[in-house]
């Protein structure tokens, strides 16, 4: 009889600890709740500005050129390409050599710190050399 007594105590106080974790982690949850991603697009309107994002937010850059070349983020432990960019090329109502069409790069922040997003570019415009800050883009990324 007192074996028994002693594991349903046991059991009990189990069923009590279990619960309480249960509800500390449930009160836990309703203090800190689960944040959905979001993705940020950033165009050549941008250029020079800082943006922040969320450690799992999307990071979409989309410039209005197929001359531009998108690179990797400064810092690709804080902010990891996706994939190649790609490019769409817009023939209609394009002149030849006008890079017409966009390039767009997908990144993801994976860890809190600083990057730096950047691309650039020779060519602006058919057969014109970029001149000055032209065929260069940066953006800064705090990732929280």
């Amino acid at each position: 009889m007192r074996t028994l007594r002693h594991h349903l105590t046991v059991i009990t106080l189990a069923l009590f600890v279990a619960a309480g974790c249960t509800s500390t982690a449930a009160s836990a949850a309703a203090r800190h709740p689960a944040r959905s991603s979001t993705t940020r697009t950033i165009t050549e309107r941008d250029k020079g500005t800082t943006v922040a994002l969320h450690v799992g937010d999307h990071l979409k850059l989309s410039l209005s050129n197929t001359y531009w070349d998108i690179q990797l983020a400064s810092d690709t432990a804080v902010l990891r390409s996706d994939g190649p960019p790609v490019t769409k090329g817009k023939l209609q109502g394009c002149v030849p050599g006008a890079g017409c069409g966009t390039v767009i790069g997908a990144f993801t922040a994976v860890r809190t710190g600083t990057a730096i997003v950047s691309a650039s570019r020779t060519t602006c415009g058919e057969a014109i050399l970029c001149a000055g800050g032209n065929g260069e883009y940066k953006v800064s990324v705090i990732v929280r």
